[in-house]
């Protein structure tokens, strides 16, 4: 037994290691910033890459109490696509959906969205002949 436990062990490390993916050629990014602040109340987060990336997050609590408590999100996120521009997309968050807008998102799929987030909330129907 004490034999085929450390050859066991190097099979498992070495099948995990062919399972993961590497690229030779990229280097890793550095982390310039990197906080997450959290409350009662919600929370902000904040990233930024070496390589232009970022994300900015602040969330709060809605209807605090209540049925209807709640996240509210707003944030935005960057990054430097193939062609070497800067993208930005903006979004809100919450119990009435998800809204992406900025210039990479179709503004048919934002208005879409926020349509939406707005429509009467629709009560689980139960189904015949189940509690």
């Amino acid at each position: 037994m004490c034999k085929i436990l450390p050859l066991f062990v190097l099979a498992v490390m070495v099948a995990c290691g062919q399972a993961l993916p590497v690229d030779p050629e990229r280097e890793p990014v550095a982390i310039l910033k990197s906080e997450i602040i959290k409350t009662e109340e919600g929370y902000t987060s904040a990233y930024v890459g070496a390589d232009g990336i970022s994300r900015n997050e602040e969330a709060f609590l809605v209807d605090k109490g209540t049925d209807e408590e709640a996240l509210e999100v707003k944030g935005s996120y960057k990054y430097i696509n193939e062609d070497g521009q800067e993208v930005e997309v903006f979004y809100t968050a919450g119990k009435n959906g998800f809204v992406p807008y900025g210039s990479i998102i179709n503004p048919e799929i934002t208005a879409v969205a926020e349509a939406a987030k707005d429509l009467p909330k629709v009560e689980k129907v139960e189904k015949a002949g189940r509690p």
